[in-house]
């Protein structure tokens, strides 16, 4: 299966007042057609920004490394170099929607709240589709009913504050979807949503990506989500991608210390007795990046002398998998 997107060496800074500030570091991974890349780990990991990179809707102050390369393959065939797209050309406009879809945690972030949802919808329809303002019309209600949306003729002409947390949501794909883009990025868009909704909202954005034959990037903190939605899974620590591969064997023998405490973390009914066993501390600030492997200031099984002194490289397990942990390298073993 061919790869839709490929990032390497990913890394973004900010200009501050205090001086440059890197929160991520070299990120790489890639998205297959079709299928569903997730990435995992804490708030201020460096996920979202990642991905907005890729939308080149960055900030102003940011700056990307002279290594960092993002190249897409359209829907032309053409292969887009991302990171050389000037930010107001008329194929950056072409990419954001059209090519690359985005949806927010918050919907209401998203959505003007002077215009109805169908006024919005309308207008993405037409810019990245042939159609007049008729035809939109009927394309937006019909996306509408496809996510599940009740009196779609009606809702159509409501304004976002209208509707519920749930409803929202689902207009919010809709309006991603209805632009036609072959790669959607969802930025944790079931989180500001009760257990219930959540659930219906990951079975709907599953089955559109069937019925569309879509690639998605999947972001969220929450490994359990991850299990129900992705092919593939990076754990994001600081910056880094600290483990990858393919989400079924992650989640049965994760490698990585930081992918245990993730998993640990998770409730599990089957055993109401059992406590929860959060990863101790908090993440570190992009300030104070600490020496070595950035994970070592809350890791059990940290090696001194190593861990807090050496940064350690990506180490490749097999089939698909890697893990970037001196517990898996020789160095690490012979310490230990």
């Amino acid at each position: 299966m061919e790869e839709m997107l490929k990032v390497e060496n990913l890394s973004i800074a900010f200009r501050t007042d205090e001086g440059l500030i890197e929160p991520v570091q070299g990120v790489s991974f890639s998205v297959k057609e079709g299928k569903t890349l997730g990435i995992v780990g804490e708030s201020g990991s460096g996920k979202s920004i990642s991905t907005k990179a890729l939308m080149r809707l960055l900030p102003g102050t940011a700056i990307l490394g002279d290594d960092t390369k993002m190249t897409y393959r359209a829907k032309s065939g053409e292969i887009i170099n991302i990171e050389k797209l000037a930010l107001n050309s008329r194929k950056t406009r072409d990419l954001r929607g059209g090519e690359i879809g985005m949806i927010f945690q918050e919907p209401m972030a998203s959505f003007s709240p002077v215009y109805t949802v169908g006024n919005q919808m309308i207008e993405a329809i037409r810019l990245h589709r042939d159609m007049n303002k008729k035809e939109a019309r009927e394309y937006a209600i019909e996306m509408l009913n496809k996510v599940g949306i009740s009196n779609p003729s009606q809702r159509i002409d409501q304004y976002a504050h209208e509707m519920s947390g749930g409803m929202r949501q689902r207009a919010m794909i809709a309006l991603t979807l209805s632009a036609g883009p072959q790669l959607l990025i969802a930025d944790e868009p079931t989180t500001a949503l009760d257990v219930t909704i959540q659930a219906q909202v990951l079975e709907l954005m599953a089955g559109l990506q069937r019925d569309l034959g879509m690639a998605m990037i999947f972001i969220t903190h929450d490994l359990g989500v991850i299990a129900q939605i992705a092919d593939e899974v990076a754990v994001m620590y600081l910056g880094t991608i600290v483990e990858r591969g393919p989400t079924r064997d992650v989640i049965r023998d994760p490698k990585h210390p930081y992918t245990q405490g993730l998993l640990e973390a998770i409730p599990k009914l089957d055993t109401l007795t059992h406590r929860l066993s959060p990863v101790p501390g908090d993440i570190p600030s992009p300030h104070a990046r600490p020496t070595g492997c950035p994970f070592h200031t809350r890791c059990a099984r940290k090696i001194d002398g190593l861990c807090d002194q050496q940064t350690p490289a990506e180490i490749s397990l097999g089939e698909g998998r890697a893990v970037t942990c001196f517990l898996h390298s020789s160095e690490g073993r012979d310490v230990a």
